[in-house]
């Protein structure tokens, strides 16, 4: 058996096989993917706001002194009103148990379907792998010499 033969009779299947693999784990993720819930205007608004806000606070370099007052300001001013709010009544509420929200628990959910899809085919391929190409060296190692041992 010359050296060429094992990269074909061992890479080659192992190669098509982690291509089919990956088509087969795009299409599982694209199946299991939920479709996004609409949001009201007033998070999307509390959301692009908070954003602004902190867009603001890591490039005030950026940006001259009398400007950042001015922006800063203006969002203090609109967050005491409630403009930048989803729910200006909640303002002083304590913020709710986040477990306790079902977006939250499905979010976690999808979360844990995308790393069980995978996760499993990886492990089926590592045992197929193990299984079929047992026994096959695939790269030859050389002895390194250590070069205080030869001073």
């Amino acid at each position: 058996m010359t050296d060429s033969e094992p990269s074909y009779w061992i890479l080659l299947p192992i190669t098509v096989v982690m291509i089919l693999t990956g088509i087969l784990r795009h299409y599982l993720s694209t199946l299991l993917q939920s479709t996004p819930k609409r949001q009201l205007l007033p998070k999307i608004r509390e959301q692009r706001s908070l954003g602004r806000a902190q867009n603001l606070r890591n490039n005030y370099q950026q940006v001259s002194k009398a400007a950042f007052e001015r922006r800063k300001e203006a969002f203090l001013d609109g967050t005491r009103d409630g403009r930048f709010l989803a729910d200006p009544d909640a303002k002083n509420k304590p913020k709710p148990n986040p477990m306790s929200d079902p977006a939250m628990m499905e979010g976690m959910m999808g979360m844990m379907k995308g790393n069980v899809a995978m996760m499993v085919p990886q492990s089926l391929i590592m045992g197929w792998i193990n299984a079929f190409f047992s026994g096959y060296v695939i790269s030859m190692l050389r002895p390194v010499l250590n070069i205080g041992l030869m001073c």
